[in-house]
């Protein structure tokens, strides 16, 4: 009977050993969103007539708002309660804000008032190619998953070439794939940022001339490595993203977390919130209202 005993008090204790190892790795994995954290103000929108802009960084289940002309400060987050696995996101008429989530449902942010509609239609998924026109040069620059580098299609003269990068190397078993999966043109259109996440380095091109000239290249200050946290979309990869502010300054290294100084081609701060995510967006207030960087 006393061996019976301690069978069963054995197997129960391995029991509630495992539960608590199942629930330990079930709440690491449900990471607070990193602007979510004590001390983070609750966005609110300004109301003065002076103009602010801000970087608004989305990270699974919340919005993060950086304050551009002032260092990059975190001024306020808006938590999303309900909305998990946000893949997608785009720019509203009237200051509102498209995500796509949990596979395939819709949201829609109001950024004045930080109120959120349920039961929109979802922006598309984020796709894995990037196409970026470049109207003067009569060219679209365009990465593809699978292949190291980007393509040159010059629309006028029928003509393609591949860039790559010499110096630089990509193992497809070894990820990121898509392994540039970030690519930017300046808005002077003179300048193309290319993201090189096998290596976490950006390439740059002047892109003034006939075909793209290499002028450098960035180590970013953290690797592109291992998963987003929290994220809950099944493709949590950091492949990363790129974007530039509308006014040229800056470049924003999703997945990375990194902003760039443009002119002088330095890291001038690291976003934890842009580190775990790849979704970005700019959203200027002018009079009290906001608009999106190039919707004006």
């Amino acid at each position: 009977m006393t061996r019976r005993i301690a069978i069963r008090a054995s197997l129960l204790a391995l029991g509630a050993f495992g539960l608590f190892a199942a629930l330990t790795v079930y709440f690491s994995s449900e990471k607070i969103p990193p602007c979510l954290v004590s001390g983070v103000p609750k966005w609110k929108a300004p109301t003065d007539k002076a103009q602010h802009r801000f970087e608004v960084v989305v990270p699974d289940r919340a919005l993060c708002f950086f304050d551009m002309d002032n260092d990059h400060a975190l001024v306020g987050a808006l938590a999303l309660p309900g909305i998990r696995g946000i893949s997608a996101i785009a720019p509203r008429a009237g200051g509102t804000l498209a995500l796509r989530y949990d596979g395939a449902r819709g949201a829609v942010v109001d950024l004045e008032t930080g109120r959120v509609r349920l039961g929109t239609k979802p922006p598309p998924p984020a796709a894995d190619e990037i196409d970026v026109p470049d109207v003067r040069a009569e060219a679209v620059y365009s990465t593809y998953p699978n292949r190291f580098g980007f393509r040159v299609y010059k629309v006028r003269a029928f003509r393609v070439r591949f860039v790559t990068f010499p110096g630089y190397t990509w193992n497809p078993r070894f990820g990121p794939n898509p392994p540039n999966h970030g690519l930017s043109l300046a808005p002077d259109r003179r300048e193309l940022w290319v993201l090189d996440a096998p290596n976490s380095v950006l390439h740059l091109f002047d892109v003034s001339g006939t075909w793209p000239k290499r002028i450098t290249d960035i180590r970013l200050t953290k690797p592109l490595s291992g998963d987003e946290n929290p994220c809950a979309t099944g493709r949590c990869g950091r492949i990363g993203s790129l974007q530039h502010s509308s006014d040229g300054r800056f470049v924003y290294v999703g997945d990375a977390g990194d902003v760039i100084d443009a002119k002088k081609r330095e890291e001038i701060a690291n976003l934890e919130p842009l580190h775990q995510s790849r979704l970005t967006v700019e959203v200027d207030w002018y009079g009290g209202k906001p608009a999106f960087a190039g919707s004006r």
